[in-house]
């Protein structure tokens, strides 16, 4: 068997502090849709509400159905939310959907009179969902309560919840991430049920705003699932891992004062926060500024908190060990997540092998469990792509070694924060040359 001789470069990286668009993670803006039977042209709805927010790569869709609060929703209905839903499938943006009846705080007044009406609505709905689940980052809220928030409404009970829960999971497919207004619905809903609890996490739009967050948590209507904020933190720690959490900061408070908000988003793992909300908090985050955290050093707080929603990776070093006997090169890229979340989506990673002044092209993908890494607090975790790459079908020459990482769903760039700029083939890793 022919020994040749093979020599490998490494290239080094460094974290940067830069802004990253980057699918399911990020600021969103709201955008309330009003659903009836007469036609729009939603095409041209959603590509103005785009242009507002080039920035942006998620998108909170707020679609009402109070029209039909007293039966099915009709057949025109249904095809104006398929119309509004393929229109935001073509935009770049990944959404946040919540279905809701009620945009006045008076959803006694607007929600149907029966829960099986709402059942209906989601069965109808199902059908939707599944056409456009690439373009659906997560759904919000179970149809019920005002503005959506699974409060004051008639349909508040254990029971009720639970099954409008299910029959939402079980039209959307049961693979598609769900949410709920606090923890205390969270067991009330999924405490029992696996399935269920896997893909449903927490929406919070009184994020930072008192000790209970407005009564998401120790409130006395909870009953037996009444905890304290601490309590609460706990139990996002733990269960944000795994699902997404996100939702609205608002009330200037010494809550949401910067060290507390940065101490406390990463201990829920928040992934998502309107950028509407909550002006005066988001003067008083522009106003601080980071120290003691490394590349991040001098920023502004408001910009430090927007570069950590979700996940933030970057590359810390790669190693390659040239296995003699299977003429193979073993390559191991090390990643750390200095994000508050994780992906939960796991990226496609591929290895592109390029020979210098050539046209040939090879790629190889690269094993991983990079949607483990949990940030938050965990942020100093370190994980693992692995890739080998046979050398015996490589002929003598320089060839350059390229990682990308691909979005599954929406088919994005998922961009790193070092330092290196993204190449048209992937992020630049060193050289393998052969002779």
């Amino acid at each position: 068997m022919e020994m040749r001789r093979v020599s490998i470069e490494t290239q080094p990286f460094t974290e940067s502090a830069r802004e990253l668009r980057n699918p399911n993670r990020g600021f969103y803006h709201v955008y309330p849709v009003p659903i009836a039977d007469e036609g729009e042209d939603y095409g041209k709805m959603v590509r103005e509400y785009c242009r507002w927010a080039p920035d942006t790569a998620l998108a909170l869709v707020e679609i009402n159905l109070q029209h039909y609060r007293a039966g099915d929703i009709t057949p025109a209905g249904l095809e104006n939310i398929d119309a509004l839903l393929a229109a935001w499938a073509q935009s770049d943006k990944r959404l946040i959907v919540r279905f809701l009846y009620d945009w006045d705080g008076e959803n006694l007044l607007h929600e149907p009179e029966t829960l099986d009406t709402v059942l209906r609505h989601m069965e109808q709905i199902g059908p939707l969902l599944l056409r456009h689940r690439d373009a659906i980052f997560t759904l919000q809220g179970l149809f019920v309560g005002d503005w959506g928030e699974m409060h004051h409404t008639k349909f508040s009970s254990g029971g009720d919840l639970r099954r409008l829960a299910q029959t939402l999971d079980q039209a959307a497919g049961g693979d598609m991430y769900l949410a709920v207004r606090t923890p205390a619905q969270w067991r009330e809903i999924a405490g029992t049920d696996r399935q269920l609890a896997s893909r449903m996490g927490l929406f919070n739009d009184g994020l930072l705003s008192s000790g209970t967050d407005m009564g998401t948590y120790d409130m006395d209507g909870q009953g037996d699932e009444r905890r304290s904020r601490e309590a609460e933190l706990d139990f996002q720690r733990e269960l944000c891992t795994g699902v997404p959490n996100g939702g609205e900061v608002i009330a200037d408070n010494p809550y949401n004062d910067f060290d507390n908000a940065v101490r406390d988003l990463s201990a829920m793992h928040i992934t998502y926060l309107n950028q509407d909300y909550d002006k005066a908090v988001f003067d008083k985050w522009a106003a601080a500024e980071v120290s003691g955290q490394g590349c991040f050093d001098g920023l502004d707080g408001l910009s430090y908190i927007r570069r950590r929603l979700g996940y933030r990776l970057l590359i810390t070093q790669t190693t390659a060990v040239r296995r003699l006997l299977q003429q193979r090169l073993d390559l191991t890229v090390s990643f750390r997540n200095a994000g508050f979340a994780p992906l939960y989506a796991a990226p496609e990673l591929t290895l592109t092998v390029q020979k210098e002044d050539a046209n040939t092209v090879l790629s190889y993908p690269a094993a991983h469990s990079l949607e483990d890494l949990p940030g938050g607090e965990d942020a100093g975790k370190i994980g693992t792509a692995q890739v080998s790459l046979p050398l015996e079908g490589l002929t003598e020459g320089v060839y350059r070694l390229y990682l990308n990482l691909q979005d599954p769903a929406s088919g994005q760039p998922v961009l790193l924060a070092n330092e290196q700029d993204r190449e048209d083939s992937g992020y630049f890793l060193g050289t393998v040359t052969v002779r």
